[in-house]
């Protein structure tokens, strides 16, 4: 199960792949939403976990970019933005949830829960 992280601090990325490979997940860690865009177009992904705050395009603009690509994948926004207008952005955009950084514990249950319901949906 491959996921594509999109932060633009090093320790943030670090973080994500470490948790994801924990679960026995595969997690590709970019610091730009160019590079996503390319990889997102070139593979794969079972969902997409991304920060709201990148240099360049916004990751909301990110969400908005995947979504003209990739109607179903889910997408995890990961963002240090916690103001309910903040998040009711982040699902308009097209987000399927939203966690407010440093809050962790909550990325390998959402990530489980989102590929439950997708595989689920598809069966």
């Amino acid at each position: 199960m491959r996921i594509l992280c999109v932060d633009d601090d090093e320790d943030t990325r670090y973080l994500l792949e470490s948790l994801l490979s924990f679960s026995d997940f595969e997690a590709i860690a970019v610091q730009d939403t160019a590079t996503a865009l390319l990889l997102i177009r070139q593979e794969q992904f079972k969902l997409y976990i991304i920060d709201s705050q990148l240099p360049g395009m916004s990751g909301l603009g990110l969400c908005e970019q995947i979504r003209a690509i990739d109607k179903g994948t889910p997408i995890v926004i990961f963002s240090g933005k916690a103001h309910q207008s903040d998040i009711s952005a982040g699902m308009i955009a097209g987000a399927n949830a939203y966690i407010v950084k440093p809050n962790t514990r909550e990325i390998v249950p959402t990530v489980k829960r989102l590929l439950r319901a997708t595989h689920a949906a598809n069966a």
